[in-house]
């Protein structure tokens, strides 16, 4: 058995998924977790203990030196075979904090540089400085896609370099070819796109698509699922396109797979990402899928296999790709079909896991 310290910032997304699904699996094959993060309490049941630290995900001086103070503490009293620090944030404090602790491996996942992100291009350039400064104190760069590690082979030695792709569960069940009109009859086709509500996410290239896709299909409405800072934004665009009929903004539900499994196309419009759950998950239940092509996206899909890939920030080009898979069911059906074969060869959960200490056995006795 091996003490692991997982280092998260988010607490919700993606990236929280990964650390919960890691902190399970971890757990599941006996070794002692432990979780440092920005909660009093976990959101649900994990098999960790956790150590609340103020993490915050802006740079706020104060905030970031007393989260240091508090990773260090947790460091020291946990004495953990290995440190699994995860995005920029934490993974750049973790990295910092072994300085007191140097014997004590830290794996940096980034789930996304945010160099590579929406920003600026002088923020840009000031995260990759950081990067550059920070490299040498992680002990492997464990990346989520391809894409991701050739980012990281700009920073440090590819022989320090990993890639473990994100695994998920395989549903319960697929989708049902009925569900996917929308309530309405196959004539209402119905887009779905679950995802934070907040910059980065592409949603107002989704929203500007929509006069276009409806022109194509009158029918076609959107559902847009989740919650985030840009909601009200979101909804003043939707208004200002007298799109109030079209567009709907539902909130966030306890229930993802439900909400997808409605879907006619499921569509992933991020101008950022790493190897994004959402899509997965669309994958998994079998539906056709239309996603930017931006960070590990494209190794999710098998290279356009099981989906059709569009440029970030091109509301055109994301309206005509969904225009042609709400006209073609059966191009649709059939890249679902790939696509659920491809979570179900590839991108396991288990796939993930195994992974993952792989990489840590490289470094400690785990």
């Amino acid at each position: 058995m091996a003490r692991i310290l997982l280092v998260t910032q988010p607490v919700d997304g993606g990236v929280f998924r990964h650390v919960s699904d890691l902190a399970r699996g971890l757990a599941q094959r006996g070794h002692d977790v432990a979780l440092a993060a920005p909660l009093d309490a976990p959101p649900f049941s994990l098999p960790a203990e956790l150590i609340p630290v103020p993490l915050e995900r802006s740079p706020v001086p104060g905030a970031d030196a007393r989260a240091l103070a508090a990773i260090v503490a947790a460091i020291r009293r946990t004495r953990p075979h290995v440190i699994h620090a995860h995005s920029s944030k934490a993974g750049g404090l973790a990295r910092i904090g072994r300085l007191a602790a140097p014997g004590v491996p830290v794996i940096y996942t980034p789930h996304g540089y945010a160099f590579a992100g929406h920003f600026d291009e002088r923020l840009q350039r000031v995260y990759r400085g950081i990067e550059r400064l920070l490299a040498p104190l992680a002990t492997r760069v464990l990346c989520v896609c391809e894409a991701e590690r050739r980012l990281a082979a700009s920073l440090v030695p590819a022989g320090r370099t990993r890639v473990v792709h994100n695994g998920i569960a395989l549903p319960d069940r697929p989708a049902v070819c009925g569900s996917r009109a929308g309530g309405s009859g196959s004539d209402s086709p119905l887009i779905v796109c679950l995802t934070l509500l907040r910059p980065g996410k592409g949603l107002e290239t989704l929203i500007d698509a929509m006069p276009a896709v409806v022109a194509a299909h009158p029918l076609a409405r959107l559902r847009i699922v989740g919650e985030g800072p840009d909601r009200p934004a979101l909804r003043a665009r939707i208004d200002r396109l007298r799109l109030g009929e079209v567009v709907e903004l539902t909130g966030a539900t306890e229930q993802p797979l439900d909400a997808m499994r409605a879907a006619t196309v499921f569509v992933h419009p991020s101008w950022a990402e790493s190897f994004p759950y959402a899509l997965l998950e669309a994958m998994s239940l079998g539906l056709p899928i239309v996603a930017t092509d931006v960070g590990g996206t494209r190794e999710a899909l098998g290279d356009s296999a099981c989906g059709l890939l569009v440029k970030p920030r091109d509301a055109a080009e994301l309206a005509q790709a969904l225009s042609s898979l709400l006209g073609d069911r059966e191009h649709g059906a059939a890249l679902g079909t790939a696509a659920a074969t491809r979570i179900a060869h590839c991108l396991t959960i288990d796939r993930m896991i195994e992974g993952i200490i792989n990489v840590y056995r490289e470094v400690a006795a785990v």
